[in-house]
């Protein structure tokens, strides 16, 4: 059952300006230590950047707003080779928690210099029954 659902869309040509003005500063605030490492060294950054930024985004829409959820509590891992998967930390993890969260599902995509992703929060049970 579908317990939280999100989508959000960031410009690639907006990201990069972002990290023109910013660079590591940015990226260290709203990248895990995870997700810097993934990207080191790959041409396409800024939208790789801009695929998390929105897949961040996305979560905490289907988190509720996420209220007390920071940057960090959110790692989209995988990379251009293999499907992103979502990790949730802290409180992000309690909050998951609390919502009845059994799996998180992210989907990212680029075009048209726009990166979009949609995360879907899935419960693995019905009506308090394990399904």
């Amino acid at each position: 059952m579908i317990v939280g659902l999100g989508i959000d869309v960031c410009s690639v040509a907006r990201m990069q300006g972002i990290i023109d003005r910013w660079g590591d500063r940015f990226i260290r605030r709203v990248l895990t230590p995870g997700e810097r490492e993934s990207l080191a060294g790959r041409a396409d950054r800024a939208a790789a950047v801009a695929g998390r930024y929105a897949a961040k985004e996305a979560t905490a829409k289907a988190l509720a707003g996420a209220p007390g959820v920071g940057w960090h509590h959110v790692e989209v891992q995988g990379g251009s080779k293999r499907a992103p998967q979502l990790v949730l930390t802290g409180p992000a993890r309690v909050l998951a928690d609390r919502m009845g969260v059994g799996s998180a599902q992210v989907s990212i995509t680029h075009d048209a210099g726009v990166a979009a992703a949609v995360v879907i929060l899935e419960s693995d049970t019905i009506g308090g029954q394990r399904s």
